[in-house]
């Protein structure tokens, strides 16, 4: 097999599942109005957040924009609501995968005559789409509500490549859990329970000082804490190298870990 015939493979299965997508509206819809509902909602309640001080050890205290670089809730929050939207779509690709199964979808492509890779390649690359969409609508929101990206546009560039790589990783976590479980309702469960709390655990929804000292704890070996570390920078304080290339090597990690999981789980279903 050729590189083109397999890039026509992957291609080929990508499209049939983003047309999938598209062909299912009220799942579009609501796959887009949800992180808006957090970004307009969630801010608007925790607004006051921004008014919080914390006493200095030798007297005086430290503001919200001391911590974080802007006095606005609203703009700190934009990276809890990218990484939200990022871990809600990874989540939906573990369901995918079981919708396909239980129709024997998954049986018709194990028996044509393509490589069994294509199949998991093309469908990271499809979820790769909608994350890319989800996160384009949630930055025109935020630069629509007055938040500004300090690092420009080639910031911009760097937010939907750490939204895509991340959200591809940890897509991993999701399509194991649906090989091996079988059952869409496990699937998503499992996947809420083991993401969400990560992430109200990290840095991501509340600047690291103002956590609680165990979750300050928690936050230090938790990998979305980078994520959100990195997305804060490129958009309130601007370029942080350290930091933006820490994000990127903690992603690496995360997807050798889960999509190894992934492939080898695929493996075994494709061939049982």
């Amino acid at each position: 097999m050729t590189a083109g015939e397999f890039l026509g493979e992957v291609t080929g299965i990508a499209g049939r599942w983003i047309r999938k997508t598209l062909r299912r509206p009220p799942f579009l819809f609501f796959s887009l109005v949800q992180p808006i509902v957090w970004f307009v909602l969630f801010t608007q309640a925790f607004s006051s957040i921004s008014n919080i001080q914390t006493p200095k050890p030798g007297g005086g205290f430290i503001t919200f924009a001391d911590i974080t670089g802007t006095s606005s809730y609203l703009t700190f929050f934009s990276a809890a609501v990218i990484i939200q939207t990022v871990l809600a779509s990874a989540m939906q690709s573990g369901v995918g995968f079981v919708t396909d199964m239980e129709s024997g979808f998954l049986d018709k492509l194990k028996v044509a005559p393509i490589h069994r890779s294509s199949i998991l390649i093309g469908k990271l690359l499809s979820d790769g789409a909608r994350i890319l969409l989800q996160t384009f609508v949630i930055l025109l929101l935020a630069v629509a509500l007055g938040v500004g990206v300090a690092t420009g546009a080639a910031g911009l560039i760097f937010l939907f490549a750490l939204a895509l790589s991340f959200g591809i990783a940890w897509s991993g976590i999701s399509t194991f859990i649906a090989l091996a479980t079988r059952n869409s309702e496990s699937t998503l469960m499992i996947s809420i329970l083991t993401t969400f709390p990560l992430l109200f655990l990290s840095t991501a929804v509340m600047p690291k000082p103002l956590l609680p000292d165990w979750v300050q704890t928690v936050a230090v070996y938790n990998p979305i804490s980078y994520i959100a570390d990195a997305l804060h920078r490129l958009i309130i304080t601007g370029w942080d190298w350290a930091v933006i290339g820490g994000a990127f090597l903690v992603i690496l990690v995360v997807g050798a870990v889960t999509l190894s999981a992934t492939t080898a789980m695929f493996r075994r279903a494709v061939s049982g």
